[in-house]
């Protein structure tokens, strides 16, 4: 089987950015996803420059943080203060009109554009895919589609339809997620225990992998099932299934193999970082 090992959230906090980085130097992801609009983004970008061999896509967010655009030409999808509705605000909505009618297509078409376009002012290219985040709509699915079409870039949904990508048939994850339950989570049981996820022909699994800081915990629920996905990925159990079922790690949009590139370079200090320890 090939298989594809997606770590979502790159940029979300310099800390998620680093433990994707780590997975990146150990061969244990294939492509990772970019928050353009958070400020870690673009220490994230320099970070990730030294691992030519993973696959760069843009996560479009619309929940967390700031947005790209002009907070008054997106009022379906801010608060007051500019900053996004989060997911858990959006559901709120939902829930009391019946709906998900709230949320605007040309709110979400002036977002995902601004991000992508934000993301190649960070990395002087497009991004090589497309993904949401969190929380989805007609409105925001609507809006990557064209937004893709409008740019040539593929969503990752788009992908799975057709070359026929497969997830494991259970996951590790939970809605809500508690953080008991996250520190129980287990990655590779539920992956070496699914034995008909071998017989596909292109696998993919859709990890969060990074370490946790405190400006993880404002933005987002998913905060120590981060450690315990780069923990499996990069632990012997899951690099052991890897090897005893011939299991090739391929790139998300060439489908070529990922191959571990030497990297004997530090971790670069952000800005921010240098201020507060230096």
């Amino acid at each position: 089987m090939k298989l594809i090992i997606q770590s979502d959230d790159l940029g979300i906090t310099e800390a998620v950015s680093c433990g994707i980085a780590r997975a990146a130097r150990e061969g244990a992801i294939t492509c990772t996803g970019l928050f353009s609009n958070m400020p870690a983004a673009a220490f994230s970008v320099e970070l990730m420059k030294s691992y030519p061999q993973i696959c760069l896509g843009e996560d479009i967010n619309l929940v967390a943080g700031r947005p790209c655009a002009d907070p008054e030409k997106i009022p379906s999808l801010v608060q007051k203060d500019g900053s996004f509705l989060t997911s858990g605000m959006h559901r709120a909505i939902d829930q009391k009109d019946g709906n998900q009618d709230h949320v605007i297509l040309e709110d979400c078409l002036i977002e995902t554009e601004a991000q992508i376009l934000k993301f190649r002012e960070l990395t002087g290219k497009l991004p090589e895919y497309l993904h949401g985040h969190s929380y989805s709509t007609p409105a925001t699915w609507k809006a990557m589609e064209e937004m893709g079409k409008k740019y040539g870039i593929s969503l990752v949904r788009e992908m799975h339809d057709k070359y026929g990508i497969k997830r494991p048939s259970k996951t590790w994850y939970k809605k809500p997620f508690p953080l008991e339950d996250q520190m129980k989570a287990d990655l590779t049981d539920c992956v070496t225990t699914d034995s008909g996820f071998l017989e596909n022909q292109i696998g993919f699994l859709g990890t969060h992998c990074g370490y946790v800081d405190q400006e993880l915990f404002p933005v987002t629920t998913y905060t120590m099932i981060r450690t315990m996905d780069l923990a499996a990925v990069t632990g012997e159990r899951f690099k052991n299934w890897l090897k005893e079922n011939n299991v090739e790690l391929i790139s998300n949009v060439t489908g070529k193999p990922v191959e571990l590139v030497a990297n004997e370079q530090s971790l670069p200090m952000s800005q921010k970082r240098k201020e507060k320890y230096d």
